[in-house]
Formats: C-alpha cells, structure tokens, sequence
C-alpha cells in the first residue's frame, strides 16, 4: 500500500510542480511591473513576495500528499527577526511560504542552480559563499528595512534526520543586530524527502513556530553568542523530540491501522 501511494504521489506531484513553477516563471515580470509601478515596492521586495507565495502554493494548493500542518507557539513575533531552522530536506526552503512575513534566505545551494540564481539575486537573498563581510552587510541592510532573515545554523542538510553541530553565524548577528532569533521546527521533511532521494514518500509534514529568543545584551560577546546558540538548539531538539513521540505513538498503537493512519493525516 505504502508503494501505491507513494507512486500516486510522484506522479502526481513532479508534473504539478513543473507545472505551477513554469506558470510562475511566466507571471513573475507581470506581478513585478504590478508590485513596482503601483504599490511603489522595492523590486527585491517585491521578488520576496512572489517566491513566498511561489511556496505557498506548492506546499498548500499543490499539497504532499496531504497539507501542510502550522503550529505557532510563538505567542507573537515582533519582526524583523532571525528565523532559524532545522534543515535535512531539499522541501524544507518551500515550507517557508506558509510563514506571513517578508524574509530573505541566507544559502549557498540555490544560488547554483539556473533560473534559480537570478531570482535569488533579484530578491536580495544572501549567498553565504560570499564571504562573512558580504553577509553581515546585507543581513544588516535587509533587517533595517524590515525584512527577517532565515538562516540553517547546521549550514547543510543533515544526512541522518538528527540536529547537526549549530554554526554562530545567525546568533552573531543576532547579537550584534540587536534582533531576536526564532526557532522553527520542521518535522518530518527528511522523511519526506531525505537528501540524495529525487522522489517523496507519502508523510505527514509539519511547521512549528516557537517563542522568540533575545541575545543577552549583558553578557560579553562571546558568552551571549554562545549561550543563544545553545539554548535555540536545545529548545529546537526538545521540540522534534515531543513531535517525533507524538509521531511514533501513533504507528506503534496496534489498534491503529494503516488506513486509519493515512486517513488522520488527511
């Protein structure tokens, strides 16, 4: 069964994908001629807002399998922030779509890939291959203008679906930027998705905002940076792990059957 619907998926998916992405590509200089010459945005804004809605519709309209579920445990963000996230899918800079708010991606992947690389330019986001002054440059230019960051502070997907070594880059700015740091969690997307596989499996997917955390002005660099990263971590592990159990609890219930499984991810 598990097969089946893994063959329905992809092959429903990958033609859906290509789909709305060459339908976007189409649209996209008539949504910046509206954005630019109307609303009077910025054009990297304005790029921002169409690849965020570019997410939203992959992971919403054309949904994996089954939609995408938002959890916010935030009790409210004061943006621009510094999102960070766990990262162990090639899906997970899609999941971002779902998040309401201007941001720009700090990454190095997309930026290597054709047609790719120009919209990432255009937008603003910032190639992490440039080099750390070129990073904090634009980060603090993005951030006065209001636009949120996001960051993967293990810098790579993770080749196990467990948290990697968090790097300081994010919590730097954060401290130097006086910006709060978000915690994301994404469940599930190395299920989903795991690197090296060019096909999905059929799982539930899910999106947890948390409670913002505030550099520690007090402290000396060093010990705020490191305090920050962390205690995002812990808190980002603490998380996938309650989410993981809920998770498990469900698949080892002898009662509960395949069918009923998939038909409560629905």
């Amino acid at each position: 069964m598990f097969f089946l619907k893994k063959f329905c998926l992809n092959l429903y998916f990958w033609p859906a994908f290509f789909l709305v992405t060459l339908a976007s590509l189409v649209l996209l200089p008539f949504s910046l001629l509206i954005n630019t010459m109307i609303l009077q945005w910025p054009l990297d804004k304005s790029v921002r807002w169409y690849v965020r809605y570019y997410g939203f519709v992959l992971i919403k309209i054309v949904p994996f399998f089954s939609p995408v579920e938002v959890e916010d445990k935030s009790k409210g963000i004061n943006t621009p922030v510094i999102f960070v996230a766990n990262h162990c899918s090639a899906t997970d800079p899609y999941l971002f779509g779902i998040i309401p708010y201007d941001c720009a991606f700090v990454t190095t992947w997309p930026f290597k890939i054709p047609i790719y690389n120009i919209v990432m330019k255009l937008a603003g986001y910032i190639d992490a291959n440039k080099g750390w002054d070129e990073i904090y440059l634009k980060a603090s230019k993005l951030l006065a203008d209001g636009c949120s960051l996001i960051i993967w502070p293990e810098g790579h997907r993770s080749r196990t679906g467990k948290l990697r070594r968090f790097k300081n880059g994010a919590f730097y700015l954060a401290y130097k930027l006086k910006r709060p740091i978000v915690p994301i969690c994404l469940v599930n997307t190395f299920n989903l998705m795991p690197p090296g596989s060019r096909l999905l499996n059929p799982t539930k997917v899910k999106v947890v905002i948390l409670p913002q955390l505030l550099p520690d002005e007090n402290k000396d660099e060093i010990k705020a940076i490191f305090e920050l990263k962390t205690k995002t971590k812990k808190i980002i592990e603490e998380e996938l792990k309650k989410q993981e159990l809920f998770f498990n609890k469900k698949k080892i219930t002898p009662e509960f059957s395949s069918q009923k499984l998939y038909d409560s991810f629905k």
